[in-house]
């Protein structure tokens, strides 16, 4: 016999589906996007505006392997626009780094760029580049993210690197802890990636 009535089922986060997106998004960072998107109510609210930011825009998560920090692909059909959200991933394949920063701040670019229009027209219409202020904010907003994410699960995330830091050296391999002077990152030979997230491995 119960002795309490049952708990009320826990509040849903806000679903991945809220964002309008596409069939055939990576299934490693759409992973990595709805276990960040539980835990950061910051990247919450990016994901929250950007449907609104343009109503004919629909998304899919892609890896890329550019030495950037984010890229968007567009593709304009009869009524809306297909976008591919470029997620860069050498941050976490070469340096050890965690995936959902990077997929945070590459929905971040993807927020401005929607919003605000902050990019530079390189002649190719399929392809974005974003102004230094975009990036800055980019970076200044991964940094939050990853302050959440660390509190949600702290030893899959401790000690995240400063992705700004990976991003100037060109994701070359090594180690980047937190003390490590930013004009000065000690490298190693072997990188390791930092696990996914729970249910992922």
């Amino acid at each position: 016999m119960l002795t309490h009535p049952p708990l009320p089922p826990p509040q849903a986060t806000q679903p991945a589906e809220e964002l309008p997106l596409l069939p055939g998004s990576d299934p490693i960072i759409l992973g990595a996007f709805q276990w960040a998107l539980a835990h950061s109510p910051s990247l919450q609210e990016v994901v929250r505006q950007l449907p609104g930011a343009d109503r004919k825009a629909r998304y899919r998560l892609v890896p890329g392997m550019a030495h950037n920090y984010g890229e968007l692909r567009i593709r304009p059909l009869e009524d809306i626009y297909d976008i591919d959200i470029v997620v860069p991933i050498l941050a976490w394949t070469r340096c050890g780094d965690a995936l959902e920063p990077w997929v945070a701040s590459a929905l971040f670019v993807a927020l401005e760029t929607a919003s605000k229009g902050r990019y530079k027209e390189t002649g190719d219409p399929q392809r974005l580049h974003f102004i230094g202020k975009t990036r800055e904010e980019a970076f200044a907003f991964q940094a939050k993210v990853r302050e959440e994410l660390a509190l949600a699960d702290p030893v899959r995330m401790t000690d995240l690197p400063d992705g700004q830091v990976i991003f100037r050296y060109g994701f070359e391999p090594g180690t980047y802890p937190p003390s490590v002077s930013r004009d000065a990152p000690r490298f190693s030979k072997i990188p390791r990636r930092r696990p996914l997230p729970p249910g992922m491995h």
